[in-house]
């Protein structure tokens, strides 16, 4: 674990301004300033290649990408390779490596280097913070799942003061209501998701799925668990199975599960489904398609709007489309390479 001692606190930027009208009560109230240069926008995450990945933010207007945010305001440092995923907590981003086994850590308005997590970990993919710790699912090995942990670390500290072998392949980390739920998958091996409980560091529940699982969300107390030919979806506290839609057999694919508005979205192949969160049956056509996408890589639903990510070759410069709901592209930026995740910093 590397600290930096000489963290230096954002400077307010801009000054305030008095006009010879200004009242009493306007002179002793400053004007409102930034949180820092990128407190509102979309941080897009660049996976990048073994050696470096990259961190790209978009402007709260969708109209300009400035790609290297961390080492234009950190020179000389880079965040290691194969950027897999961001988790936050309070102002602090939590951006993992699992190409360099590294967390590090910044300010996630200003990109500021803070501290980082360099010991403990093997193939760190994802992790959620909650009540001062952090639950990090480790691949350790891509040829089994049976050596795969989640590291419990302290957030004061950044030490990992605590290991669990879950046995299982290990992916996408969510927190609800005070417990982790941990996909016990990855790439297209493992059927379960594993209820993680903080207060005994264990595993209390382990959802059995559909062989192949590729992504799960929980909404509305519903664990909704996307497989390669069935959408199921389970109640977290009864822990029953609610429902199952079977995919049609020329359906190939299916990735990219996301919920919003009470809707159900995600991919096959290059086209977007949506269904609604109560759906007894597949759609029976997709939403649009991909067509301007090469090799979709990344792919999220906020505020009306579609995000994908192209990662084209996997070795140039990726490409960030933003789509309306009817599948009208809105705009399209250059980023870094293998662009595989949104977050929204606002």
């Amino acid at each position: 674990m590397k600290i930096n001692k000489f963290l230096a606190f954002t400077a307010l930027t801009g000054s305030l301004i008095f006009s010879s009208c200004s009242s009493d009560d306007d002179f002793n109230e400053p004007e409102p300033q930034p949180e820092g240069g990128y407190s509102e926008g979309v941080i897009i995450l660049n996976e990048g290649s073994q050696s470096q990945g990259t961190v790209s933010f978009l402007d709260e207007e969708f109209s300009s990408v400035e790609n290297n945010i961390f080492e234009s305001v950190n020179p000389g440092m880079g965040l290691g390779g194969y950027l897999q995923s961001i988790f936050f907590d309070g102002d602090l981003a939590y951006i993992i490596s699992n190409g360099s086994n590294l967390i590090t850590v910044v300010d996630r308005y200003t990109f500021e280097y803070v501290a980082s997590v360099d010991s403990g970990l093997n193939i760190p993919y994802y992790g959620v913070a909650h009540n001062g710790k952090a639950y990090v699912s480790n691949l350790a090995g891509f040829d089994t799942g049976e050596d795969d942990y989640i590291a419990v670390i302290d957030l004061e500290t950044l030490e990992v003061e605590q290991t669990l072998v879950a046995g299982t392949y290990l992916d996408k980390v969510l927190e609800e209501d005070g417990l982790i739920y941990v996909q016990g998958s990855s790439f297209g091996n493992g059927n379960s998701v594993h209820v993680f409980d903080p207060s005994s560091n264990s595993i209390s529940y382990t959802f059995t799925t559909n062989q192949g699982l590729s992504s799960f969300e929980i909404e509305d107390d519903n664990l909704y668990a996307l497989s390669g030919s069935q959408l199921q979806v389970f109640d977290i506290n009864s822990h029953e199975e609610i429902s199952t839609i079977n995919f049609p057999e020329d359906i190939t694919s299916p990735q990219n599960l996301d919920i919003e508005d009470d809707m159900i979205y995600f991919t096959a192949s290059k086209s977007v489904y949506m269904m609604a969160e109560d759906a007894t049956e597949f759609p029976e056509e997709s939403l649009f398609d991909l067509d301007e996408v090469t090799t979709l890589y990344s792919f999220e639903v906020e505020d009306d709007i579609i995000w994908t990510g192209d990662a084209r070759d996997y070795s140039s410069a990726g490409a960030v489309r933003l789509y309306s709901l009817s599948g009208e592209l809105m705009n399209e930026f250059s980023v870094g390479i293998n662009p595989n995740s949104f977050y929204f910093n606002d």
